[in-house]
C-alpha cells in the first residue's frame, strides 16, 4: 500500500503570508515591549519587564514568548544568521534580565522583541538582502566573548596560583 509522501515544508508566500505573520508577531512584540506609556513622558515599555518581576518564572516566561517570535521567523524562512542574531538578542535579554534589580532595569530599556521584529521586517520583506552586517556583528560578539573568557581563565589561573602559594 502506497502512502503519500508528506509535503516538503517551505516558507510561506511572501505576499499575504508576510502581512499575516508580521501582524501576528508585531502585536506580540508591541505588547511585550511598548504597549504601556509612563504618564507625562514619551517613554514606553511593555508587559515583559512586568512579567520579569515575578521571581523564578518571570524571566523564563518572557524568554519563552521571545522564543515564539524566533520560531515564527524560522517558519517564515529568514536567513540562519538573522535567526542567530534574534537568538542572541533574546538570550542577552534573558541572561541580564535574570540579575535582580539591574536586570529589571535592563528589561525596560533593551526591548529584545522590538529588535527582533525590526530584523524580521528587514529580512522578510527583502529575502535577497545582504547579511554581511549580521555576520560582522556576530563575529564581533564572538571575539568579545572569547576575550572575556580568556580574561576569566587568566584570572582563575592567577587566583589558583595565589591560593596554592598561600596554602
Amino acid at each position: 500500500m502506497n502512502t503519500p509522501e508528506p509535503p516538503i515544508p517551505r516558507a510561506p508566500d511572501r505576499g499575504e503570508g508576510l502581512e499575516s505573520t508580521r501582524r501576528h508577531i508585531g502585536r506580540l512584540a508591541w505588547l511585550l515591549d511598548s504597549s504601556l506609556r509612563v504618564p507625562g513622558t514619551r517613554f514606553r515599555f511593555g508587559l515583559e519587564p512586568i512579567i520579569g518581576l515575578i521571581p523564578g518564572v518571570g524571566d523564563v516566561a518572557s524568554g519563552g514568548l521571545g522564543l515564539y517570535l524566533i520560531v515564527c521567523a524560522v517558519r517564515f524562512g529568514l536567513p540562519g544568521v538573522v535567526i542567530l542574531r534574534m537568538v542572541v538578542n533574546t538570550v542577552l535579554d534573558l541572561t541580564i534580565g535574570a540579575i535582580p534589580v539591574l536586570g529589571d532595569l535592563f528589561d525596560f530599556a533593551y526591548k529584545s522583541n522590538s529588535r527582533n521584529m525590526r530584523l524580521f521586517d528587514e529580512y522578510a520583506a527583502d529575502p535577497g538582502r545582504s547579511t554581511r552586517s549580521e555576520w560582522a556583528l556576530l563575529g564581533g560578539l564572538l571575539l568579545i566573548a572569547a576575550g572575556v573568557l580568556g580574561l576569566l581563565l587568566i584570572g582563575a589561573d592567577w587566583l589558583l596560583a595565589e591560593l596554592a602559594r598561600v596554602l
